[in-house]
């Protein structure tokens, strides 16, 4: 059995959805314009991420922070 497109849709913003929420969280305790200098974003972007004005930031955005973030060799 396939996934309807609408399914798929649904699990993919989900998805993003709870990556946002997890760069939000690890975003709280850091230096916003450190980061946004580190990984090449302009603060205000960062800053608007952060603060949850940004609720649909792009993918690449998010994957961009994420592989700042998260990631476990620096």
């Amino acid at each position: 059995m396939s996934l309807s497109r609408v399914t798929l849709a649904i699990i993919e913003a989900a998805a993003i959805e709870a990556l946002r929420e997890k760069v939000v969280n690890a975003l709280a305790d850091r230096s916003l314009a450190k980061v946004a200098r580190i990984v090449g974003l302009h603060e205000n972007t960062v800053r608007g991420i952060a603060s949850g004005k940004n609720k649909k930031p792009a993918i690449e955005t998010l994957e961009t922070l994420a592989d700042h973030l998260f990631s476990w060799v620096k």
